[in-house]
Parts: structure tokens; C-alpha cells; sequence
């Protein structure tokens, strides 16, 4: 062995050690999910384009990792990274590199101190692995038609950390600090950064059923940036001044049952910016949610209102949204979903002419079933349909359809076959020309790919 492999084996060996010493001497458990998968896709219209469709066969090669750390049962690490590398066989300067990573920490450092920290990023070229789906509520979840079908690089971090103080057995401090980076690669639409700072006092009024009231203040702001200048050809610079949201607001968690737990929050929200259209504006904000827990599944409807982004434009937008959720087994090989959101959407900003007029309501809808038929051979689909209403007559509707079919057959542990067809749809319901340039398109995908998926525990 030459010093050099003698050196890097020592200081992978020292980082195992230093690592896995503590969970097995005492007695943690560890466990470490390394993969590969090997994947070759046929796809109709790689660009989302109405005419002049360009198909292409994708080879796609994912090393991931996967650590799931829990030293005690109320602390729990997880943590996941997976690049993704992408060949196209005869566009090859389409080729890239996509990344995903996610992490989540939960700990009570103390007696007194309770930590969670979560982070979410999605650096990709790919339309498709931009879309957020329902499941994955967002605040504003039509803001970026444009960049949702255009293959340009984007990056997307969601960042959220808290801190829970307990200043007595019944009273606690809790400080939030929340981010939001979206860097987009599309001259239409605009980057945006948000922080989010924020502290409440809660108060257990029922210690037994860990019901709380709390009062707290957050200030969130929004930053933006065009992704080109003001002369530059084909630039649509927009103006992209910040805006602060400062809220105060009174909240009250009440666990009904073992089952089913309700939660209200009731604030007002006042508005500041350089932007005379923007500054000052005031609302009343707030919202109300039910939690409940199934025999097989659980049951969740919210209601939130609040001042969000218009996400591809600086504008400032009051969002009431109503969202649900339900997940169930009805058999145990069979498992079921259905998640909804409606959102109406006020913007803001004046309107120089109806055209620029973006309020607009939003409702999109995502059933799913997943089938285990056999020990090795199981079937999933997903629908998901989504339709823009524009309050104005000058902006065209849009209806946007996203259907996945899959099959997954495991050859034996660890080593999985999967199969899967996508099918995205968007349509317009006039001829209307817009002030953007969206156009309608249909793309079909096929997938088949093989995963090694290893597990070991410590």
C-alpha cells in the first residue's frame, strides 16, 4: 500500500470511527443508505414547446446517499443527497447536472431547549422537477407559469430553523427564522430572496393535552432582482423593489382529542416599501386548521390568509388559500391520497391597464394510489390538475395536466427495476395573446431505470 492510499484510508477510518463509535457504544442507532441508479428516458418534446418539437433519448446516471441518525427517541437527524447527471444523445449541450439535498434535525438540546432545522434544495434544468406539487404547499403555488416550462437552470433553497426556550414548565419562548432562495434562469421572471424573523410566547394552558395560546411579532422580507438589464435585447427588466411585512398575531393550539387537534391564529399585517403603490398597505390576516388522525391514514384542512410574493414578479399579493389533504390505507397492499388547494389571489400593485392585472384564482387537485400487488411488483399513479382563473378578460385561463403512471419490481433486496410514463398537458381557454411568452404544449416521457439501493444499520 503506498502512503498515499495509507493516508486517505486512515482518514476515512478515523471519520467511520468518530462517527459510528458513539451510536454503537451507546447503543444509537445509525443507519446509512448508499444508491445507484442507472436510467434511460425517451422524450417527446425536451423544450415544452408548441411547434417544432425536439425528442431525445436522456441517459441519466444518480448516485445518492441517505443517513438516518437517532441517538435517543426524541432526536432524530436525517439527511439526503442525490446528484443527478443527465446525457442527451443528440442534444448534448443540453447536458447537466441536477442536485437535490434535504435535511431535518430535531433535538431537545435540554430540559429548557428544543432545536428543529430543516433544508430544502433543488438546483435543476429540468421543468418537471420544478413543479410543486400540492403536497408541497407554497404560499403562491401559480407564480411561475414561465419558468415551470422553460429548461433553464434554476436554484431553490428553503431553509427553517427554531428555537423553543422554556421559561417555566407552562411558559415558553419561541424564536423562528425562515428562508427562501429562488434564483430562476428566465429574463421574464424575477429572482427572489425572503427572510423571516420572528418570536412568540406561548403559554401551556392545558399542560395534560399540551394546548397552547401564544402571542408573537414576525417581520418577513422580500428582495428581488432582475435576471437582466434595462436596454438589454429581449430584456423585460420589472421593477424590483423589497417590501416588509410586519405581523402581529395571537394563536391558540387545542388538542381535542387523541385523535383530532384544531388551530387558530387570528393577526394584522402592515406592509413597508419604497414602492408608493405597495407601502402601507394593512390586512387583517390569520387562519384556522384541523388535524385529524385516521385508524389507517390521516385527515388535514387549513385555511391561511396572508401577504405573499407574486413569486415571478415583485408585486405584493394578499393570498387566501383553503388546502386539504388525506392519505388512508383501505387494505393493506392499497394505499390512497387525494390533496387540493384553491387560492385567490389579490395583487396588489396598480394597474396601469387591465392588462397587467394579474389577481387570478387558483385551484389544483392531486389523487393518488399507490398498489403493492405482489411482495416484488407494485403500481402507482398520479393525477394532478391545475387551472388558472384570470379576473381580467385581457389574460387567457390556463389549465395545466400532469399524469404519472409507474410500476417498480424489486429483483431482490436492494435492487429495484422502475418503469414509468409521464404525461404533461398545458392549454389555454381562448386565443388570447398574453403578456408573456407561454405557450401551450403537450410532452409524453418513458422511463426505465435500475436502482441499487443497500442498507446499513449501526
Amino acid at each position: 500500500m503506498t502512503k498515499g492510499m495509507w493516508g486517505r484510508t486512515h482518514i476515512v477510518t478515523v471519520l467511520l470511527v468518530s462517527v459510528l463509535g458513539p451510536a454503537l457504544a451507546w447503543g444509537q442507532v445509525l443507519t446509512l443508505t448508499p444508491s445507484l441508479t442507472v436510467g434511460e428516458t425517451y422524450d417527446d418534446n425536451i423544450f415544452q414547446e408548441a411547434d417544432d418539437e425536439v425528442d431525445d433519448f436522456i441517459t441519466t446516471i444518480s448516485p445518492a446517499i441517505q443517513l438516518h441518525y437517532q441517538p435517543r427517541t426524541e432526536t432524530d437527524l436525517t439527511f439526503e443527497y442525490q446528484p443527478s447527471f443527465q446525457f442527451f444523445a443528440q442534444n448534448d449541450d443540453q447536458n447537466y447536472v441536477s442536485h437535490l439535498l434535504n435535511l431535518d434535525f430535531e433535538s431537545p438540546l435540554s430540559r429548557r431547549f428544543a432545536l428543529k432545522v430543516s433544508d430544502d434544495l433543488v438546483i435543476t434544468e429540468e421543468p418537471n422537477d420544478r413543479i410543486r406539487e400540492v403536497d408541497d404547499i407554497s404560499d403562491n403555488p401559480d407564480a411561475r407559469p414561465q419558468s415551470t416550462q422553460d429548461r433553464e437552470r434554476t436554484v431553490r433553497n428553503t431553509a427553517v430553523a427554531s428555537l423553543d426556550v422554556g421559561l417555566t414548565p407552562k411558559t415558553s419562548l419561541g424564536l423562528l427564522f425562515e428562508n427562501l432562495y429562488e434564483d430562476v434562469g428566465d429574463e421574464d421572471e424575477l429572482d427572489e430572496v425572503r427572510y423571516l424573523l420572528g418570536a412568540n410566547l406561548g403559554y401551556l394552558t392545558d399542560v395534560a393535552r399540551q394546548n397552547r395560546a401564544s402571542l408573537g411579532y414576525s417581520a418577513t422580507l422580500f428582495t428581488f432582482s432582475n435576471n437582466c438589464e434595462a436596454g438589454d435585447p429581449g430584456c423585460s427588466a420589472q421593477d424590483d423593489e423589497s417590501f416588509t411585512v410586519h405581523t402581529v398575531y395571537a394563536d391558540y393550539a387545542h388538542n381535542l382529542s387523541a385523535t383530532l387537534s384544531a388551530q387558530a391564529r387570528i393577526g394584522y399585517a402592515t406592509t413597508v416599501s419604497d414602492r408608493d403603490d405597495i407601502d402601507g398597505n394593512d390586512e387583517f390576516v390569520g387562519g384556522v386548521g384541523f388535524v385529524k388522525t385516521l385508524r389507517t391514514g390521516q385527515f388535514d384542512l387549513n385555511y391561511e390568509r396572508s401577504f405573499t410574493s407574486g413569486g415571478g414578479t415583485s408585486d405584493q399579493v394578499i393570498s387566501d388559500r383553503f388546502f386539504g389533504r388525506l392519505r388512508f390505507q383501505p387494505t393493506p397492499k392499497i394505499t390512497a391520497a387525494l390533496s387540493g388547494i384553491f387560492t385567490i389571489l389579490d395583487y396588489q400593485q396598480d394597474n396601469v391597464s387591465p392588462v397587467n392585472d394579474d389577481d387570478r384564482n387558483f385551484f389544483l387537485i392531486r389523487p393518488s394510489i399507490e398498489y403493492q400487488v405482489l411482495r416484488y411488483l407494485g403500481f402507482n399513479a398520479a393525477y394532478a390538475f391545475g387551472y388558472a382563473d384570470y379576473q381580467e378578460d385581457e389574460r387567457s385561463d390556463r389549465t395545466d395536466h400532469r399524469l404519472i403512471l409507474g410500476a417498480v419490481m424489486t429483483i431482490r433486496a436492494g435492487l429495484f427495476v422502475n418503469l414509468t410514463y409521464q404525461y404533461r398537458y398545458r392549454a389555454y381557454d381562448n386565443t388570447i395573446e398574453d403578456d408573456r411568452s407561454i405557450d401551450e404544449f403537450s410532452r409524453n416521457e418513458i422511463l426505465l431505470s435500475l436502482t441499487y439501493q443497500p442498507t446499513f444499520r449501526f
